[in-house]
């Protein structure tokens, strides 16, 4: 596919765009505490301008100095942000691309309770939801100020060379997007929340203050939900009416997208719950009624389809941000026919979860984002001989790596099929596939010698002779020692994936029939090399090894994914959980997307439990209060904890000048782990 409507010229304005294809604004907290771009920050845009995108937005640039948004956000509020700014832009324009910052004030969510002792300000009273902070309502006096702030920092992001602005008006948050969303801006007065005139005065009012500060060509973008998706939120006609109003004032162009904000879910940064391109019907109808170009944002992951949405007239330009924390080459390679090899965004949530725990931007499938001075891919000065145990995703990331560095990589692998415990991950979260076959074949593809169905033997270990040995065979599963455990109706999490694997003995087929046993362990092993997700969720679809009502005691991860999985097929799924809550591996973005998908299927869950017993088809447990309870099921599943397992580290760890263990074997860490330490031990092998 030649993708030529992708890859065809724009302009909004005076901006010459090379193509169609926006990195949308990400907040990445990479600044500093002054608020300043840094060389991080500088980096890792300059990043993705050389990976060939069009134009970039810059996360949130506030226009007040007391106002931010993160710790270590952005300001445009003084003229001594405006050199670093400027060797900002510079950088960025070297590789072709344009670059823009988004202008905002954070109202509502501005940080100032904790840097400033002030509150922040809205429309009204309002909680900050991430700090959990309420906000004053702005005087109408100040108004004139703060529309003056926002005029002040566009001509300075005009004076350091950006291309254009975006103004923040979307999402029922910061201050813009607050004024204008009904949920929000209960005022009475002017600029009150009763009709659509009156909730955009102050949005119209700083558009036109910046236009006729910049003049009339400099390029401006505004940022704007189609639908709030939202009891009592605007609705697409709403934003019809105001687009229009909008371009009236001076808007150049629209960046689209939708949902709101709230205490927990950045609900505009789309789960996998939803469907991909959520935003083109809000675009399409924006598009219809205006003459300026219209970006849309949300759920757009691979060129084919980006390409079918301007073909068909419902955008001008796609805007996308995950998927260049996963791949920043995603245009360059679209552009070269090599579409196949861009590494998927899988909408695991890490990114989001990790700004809101850390405050550090990072993704789970690309280690070098936001890292990118740290994690080069430079060419090794000494050649070494670098043997990689294991084909689970940490081992493959150190194989792939060590292998683009130029190391002469040997990679084993007991099963014969590369993936570990990613195989089931995939099947049952069905968004991780993409990240799961995008590895593998790197590794097919690259000059890894790669042994499928081999032993790490010590004996194999010596012929080696290894410069370097890279041990990343994954995690043991420790299964609770409940009594009834050994019924045929009772499975363990580690069984159930030997089943599905063809890694099972005729023992592990204990719902069998005794004669069907051996026949069933040479078939799965027959088929286990040509093993794929969609195959298995297939198969699973037809006949799995249990009855309708399933218990699952364990409540990790991977056991409330099994429990989504199986209510899709049929089951009722019962949780028992020792600890006070599900998923604690987890973030809240994440778990609260799978709670809320839990209950949607009618999963039960009981936290805070003790399994004491399994008798026949009841399990016994006692609750936090000491009470006794039984729950009847047909299948039992003992879900197991995962633990370090580095016992074969501790037997080759003297057989190398160098030997390191990454991944699930030292601990549980999901695929976020697995990338960083196989990308940590590839760089510095």
């Amino acid at each position: 596919m030649a993708f030529e409507t992708l890859f065809s010229p724009l302009r909004i304005g005076s901006m010459a765009l090379p193509n169609r294809i926006v990195m949308s604004p990400m907040t990445t907290d990479y600044g500093n505490l002054e608020q300043e771009p840094t060389e991080r920050l500088m980096a890792y845009l300059e990043a993705r301008a050389r990976g060939g995108v069009g134009l970039i937005t810059l996360e949130v640039c506030s226009v007040a100095l007391d106002h931010r948004y993160m710790a270590n956000s952005l300001s445009l509020a003084e003229d001594r942000f405006i050199p670093l700014h400027r060797e900002l832009v510079d950088r960025i324009h070297r590789h072709g691309a344009k670059i823009q910052p988004q202008i905002t004030h954070p109202g509502p969510e501005s940080l100032a309770p904790f840097f400033e002792r002030k509150p922040g300000f809205g429309p009204s009273v309002c909680v900050n939801p991430a700090g959990m902070q309420s906000c004053r309502p702005l005087e109408l006096a100040e108004i004139p100020g703060v529309i003056a702030q926002y005029a002040a920092a566009a001509v300075r992001a005009k004076e350091a060379g950006y291309d254009g602005i975006e103004l923040h008006a979307a999402h029922a948050y910061m201050l813009l997007g607050s004024f204008l969303s009904p949920l929000r801006n209960a005022r009475r007065d002017e600029y009150g929340g009763k009709t659509l005139e009156t909730r955009a005065r102050l949005l119209l009012e700083t558009l036109e203050a910046v236009r006729a500060a910049v003049g009339p060509q400099f390029p401006i973008t505004v940022s704007l939900s189609g639908y709030e998706r939202f009891p009592g939120g605007r609705a697409i006609n709403e934003t019809q009416r105001l687009a229009q109003m909008l371009v009236a004032a001076g808007a150049s162009a629209f960046r689209v997208s939708g949902g709101t904000t709230d205490s927990l879910v950045t609900a505009m940064v789309m789960s996998s719950d939803f469907p991909d391109a959520i935003n083109v019907a809000q675009a399409q109808a924006i598009r219809q009624v205006v003459d300026v170009p219209v970006m849309v944002v949300g759920r757009i992951h691979t060129p084919e389809h980006a390409e079918r949405i301007l073909a068909a007239g419902r955008a001008d330009l796609i805007g996308m941000a995950r998927p260049f924390l996963a791949d920043p080459e995603w245009p360059n390679k679209a552009r070269a026919g090599k579409a196949s090899q861009i590494r998927r965004c899988i909408s695991c949530e890490n990114c989001i979860d990790s700004m809101r725990k850390a405050q550090n931007l990072n993704c789970a499938v690309n280690a070098a984002t936001g890292r990118e001075l740290s994690y080069v891919l430079t060419p090794t000065a000494q050649r070494k001989h670098v043997v990689v145990i294991g084909g689970g995703p940490a081992g493959m990331e150190a194989a792939r790596v060590a292998d683009l560095r130029g190391h002469r990589v040997t990679l084993l692998e007991r099963q014969g099929r590369l993936g570990g415990s990613m195989l089931l991950a995939s099947t049952v979260h069905a968004e991780n596939e993409a990240f799961f076959q995008w590895l593998t074949q790197q590794v097919k593809d690259s000059s890894v010698d790669l042994r499928l169905g081999t032993e790490a033997s010590a004996e194999l270990l010596f012929d080696l002779k290894p410069d370097a040995i890279v041990v990343a065979t994954g995690a043991r599963v420790a299964t609770p020692d409940i009594p009834g455990s050994d019924q045929p109706n009772v499975f363990s999490g580690a069984q159930l994936r030997r089943v599905m694997e063809g890694q099972a003995t005729a023992a592990d087929f204990t719902f069998l029939p005794t004669p069907l046993r051996n026949l069933a362990t040479a078939f799965m092993r027959a088929i286990s090399t040509y093993l794929k997700p969609a195959l298995l969720r297939n198969i699973t679809r037809l006949w799995l090894p249990l009855g309708r009502r399933v218990v699952i005691v364990g409540a990790d991860l991977a056991a409330i994914e099994l429990a989504e999985f199986l209510c899709q097929r049929g089951r009722t799924v019962q949780i028992l959980e020792a600890g006070k809550r599900v998923a604690p591996e987890v973030g809240h973005k994440r778990l609260t997307e799978h709670t809320d998908r839990l209950d949607r299927l009618g999963v039960t869950i009981n936290t805070e439990t003790a399994c004491e017993a399994i008798t026949g088809k009841v399990v016994h447990y006692r609750t936090a209060t000491g009470a006794s309870r039984t729950l009847t099921a047909d299948s039992i599943i003992l879900a197991g904890e995962p633990v370090a397992a580095t016992e074969l580290y501790d037997r080759v760890k003297d057989l190398a000048h160098e030997v390191h263990a990454i991944g699930d074997c030292t601990g549980l860490g999901l695929i976020r782990k697995a990338t960083d330490e196989g990308m940590r031990v590839g760089c510095a092998l």
